[in-house]
């Protein structure tokens, strides 16, 4: 196959980027992760395969463990992946592998049994519990190790050379992982001897000099320069040339966060480089986030300090890292559950890297803020975790995603010509309760819009409303989603009134994905007397309550075609 003829990332207007299949083909994922577990076996899978279908799923996320295909040092056994990925091409499904090889979740429960067995070739990292206290030897190979760096990407080499092999040509993989979640937890760095002597020893000049530019360059985060002050003059970092990582850094679980990472990102960088020479698939490697300082620590959350959330990962504050010293990775991921989504679509979007999110919630609260992270933030893919253990009846990705499935021609459309697009989500919430959420206001063109959740009636609860809209014209917008009610005004500075032109529920065309077709036109009680066009809930209807007069109808496709237009003062 030749280097040109793989999957990959290409660059966007407004700083937006699309996947391109091997045959130039635009992609949008509608992406979801398997339990750990669920890939293991293809016998498994035979019955998953299905449930992925159901819920529109066309892109799949699932583990190759190296305990798995390299069990005996140097024999490799292909045959379970082999028929895990002609399982996935028989169901139209691609595959994002995710490589489990000395980390997982920060821990090294994957690694073979003959490096398990071994600490004295693939030594251990050590944890001080409390300062003072004597280190205690964990379950999480050295980064330090180069014996563990050089069987790791052995296996890794062998793995991608395989899938050259029997799927190079189909393109059923179309992206790889390169370990999962790494970091160090219960201690801020690795006290292990070698760990030790490395933190002693000078900062390599590379560290000194990539920091230097991006600090004298703005491009480092504020987290970063709040948590280590010395990062945020280039002149300072230049004379420290020689010195210790806490002579130069500071004495911090800051410092070992950044130490860490530094050498995380190389062994992962040199593992992905070397798997590209073979096969050049499109890599990322993904982060278990931190909290907030309010949130409480837990062994499936983490916390929010370093050693807490595995220190060293890929969490925002040292995401620059990963950047200047993993280059062979096409970006960095997070895996979203505890915290805020728009703050890490923010912080992950950093440097105009593309956003996406292997792992995040698969429950309705997920599922509401994959319009904003395409809407806002051009998301290439949202994947929940644990897809394969949903009934696709009560999933709320069949919903999200079926309609997803319909409208993404007009997605990728937009995104290859510019267009303004925006997501937005308004969330459940009980009897009784204030509305958590929030009118949203943005300016499209010579447009403003205000986006709210659809009015109720006669004390109607309101469903959780949810969408998309894109200006397809300067005075021609698709809105896509439930839920939601839209008042347009005129920024142009002569204009006194501004008014629905036409509203039209549309539909796709089959067979041509940014094709429409007209299916009712909507008017009168509809677009509030032409105050706002009306996203009503799908199938169900209005909440009316107890207000007698029926004013709007059910949603029935959850597109709509509308057009505005503004009068200026004629008098």
């Amino acid at each position: 196959m030749r280097l040109d003829k793989v999957p990959r990332i290409v660059d966007l207007p407004r700083g937006r980027h699309q996947f391109v299949l091997a045959d130039g083909t635009p992609f949008f994922l509608r992406a979801a992760e398997l339990q750990n577990s669920s890939f293991s076996s293809s016998q498994y899978m035979d019955k998953i395969w299905p449930i992925l279908t159901a819920q529109h799923i066309n892109l799949a996320f699932g583990p190759a463990t190296w305990e798995d295909i390299e069990p005996e040092e140097g024999q490799f056994f292909w045959e379970e992946l082999d028929r895990l990925v002609e399982g996935a091409r028989k169901h139209e499904i691609k595959l994002v592998i995710l490589w489990f090889g000395a980390w997982k979740n920060g821990m090294s429960n994957y690694a073979p049994a003959w490096v398990k067995r071994d600490p004295k070739r693939f030594p251990r990292s050590r944890v001080q519990p409390t300062p003072g206290s004597p280190s205690r030897m964990v379950e999480v190979l050295s980064p330090f190790s180069k014996s563990t760096l050089d069987a790791d990407t052995k296996a890794f080499e062998a793995l991608m050379a395989h899938l050259k092999c029997v799927d190079g040509d189909q393109g059923t993989v179309i992206m790889v992982q390169v370990e999962n979640e790494v970091g160090l937890l219960g201690d801020s760095r690795d006290r292990s001897p070698i760990a030790n002597t490395v933190f002693d020893s000078p900062v390599p000049e590379e560290v000194i000099a990539k920091l230097s530019l991006a600090a004298a360059s703005g491009n480092l985060k504020e987290l970063m320069k709040e948590n280590i002050p010395c990062l945020g003059d280039a002149r300072l970092l230049l004379q420290s040339k020689g010195k210790s990582w806490s002579d130069v850094f500071g004495v911090s679980m800051y410092t070992d966060e950044l130490f860490m990472a530094y050498h995380y990102a190389k062994y992962i960088n040199h593992v992905a480089s070397a798997g590209q020479r073979i096969y050049n698939l499109p890599m990322f490697t993904n982060g278990w986030l931190r909290t907030s300082n309010s949130a409480p620590s837990s062994t499936a959350g983490g916390g929010a300090h370093p050693g807490e959330y595995p220190s060293g990962g890929p969490a925002d504050s040292v995401i620059d890292i990963y950047h200047l010293f993993a280059p062979s990775l096409r970006f960095v991921s997070p895996d979203i559950y505890l915290v805020d989504y728009a703050e890490i679509f923010k912080a992950y979007k950093h440097n105009d890297q593309p956003l996406f999110v292997p792992e995040h919630r698969r429950d309705e609260y997920g599922a509401l803020r994959i319009w904003q992270a395409i809407g806002d933030y051009d998301a290439l893919a949202m994947g929940p975790f644990g897809i394969d253990t949903l009934d696709p009846l009560t999933s709320p990705w069949t919903k999200h995603y079926g309609l997803l499935s319909k409208i993404e021609g007009f997605i990728l459309e937009a995104w290859q010509k510019g267009s303004l697009v925006t997501g937005f989500y308004f969330d459940r919430f009980d009897v009784g309760q204030p509305d958590p959420s929030v009118p949203k206001e943005v300016n499209m063109g010579d447009w403003r819009l205000k986006i709210q959740r659809a009015a109720t009636f006669g004390g109607g609860h309101p469903e959780p409303g949810y969408g998309m809209i894109i200006q397809r014209a300067d005075d021609s917008f698709l809105l896509i989603g439930e839920g939601y009610m839209v008042n347009f005004r005129s920024l142009k500075t002569e204009a006194v009134f501004t008014g629905i032109l036409e509203f039209d529920e549309m539909d796709t065309v089959k067979g041509k994905p940014k094709e429409m077709r007209k299916i009712r036109r909507l008017n009168g009680d509809e677009i509030k007397s032409g105050r706002a066009a009306v996203m009503p809930t799908l199938g169900a209807g209005p909440a009316y309550g107890d207000f007698p007069i029926a004013i709007t109808i059910p949603g029935e496709t959850g597109m709509a075609l509308c057009t505005v237009y503004s009068l200026s003062d004629c008098l």
